[in-house]
């Protein structure tokens, strides 16, 4: 493999992918597929709070044309765009 292939196989895979901001944090998730209520909640806290009545809610803004900010529950997912901006948090329903 040339160093030509190489760099069109590098500059093919930086396409496969967006960047995502979570809690101020940027992510990397592959390009055109819609990221789960879970997933992003994955993302915000890799070691969730647990515990009776925990809930997390999930805001975006920047995203694609037709619905560029909302908010997800549990259960729904949206089309990631670069440079979307989630913003993840858990309250404690008690």
């Amino acid at each position: 493999m040339s160093s030509e292939d190489v760099k069109e196989h590098s500059k093919a895979e930086e396409t496969k992918t967006v960047t995502i901001i979570v809690n101020g944090r940027a992510k990397t998730v592959p390009k055109n597929e819609e990221i789960t209520f879970d997933q992003v909640v994955s993302l915000a806290f890799p070691n969730p709070p647990s515990g009776d009545g925990i809930q997390f809610t999930v805001q975006y803004t920047r995203g694609q044309g037709n619905k560029p900010a909302g908010t997800l529950v549990e259960g729904q997912s949206v089309k990631v765009k670069d440079g979307m901006e989630f913003d993840v948090t858990s309250t404690n329903r008690s």
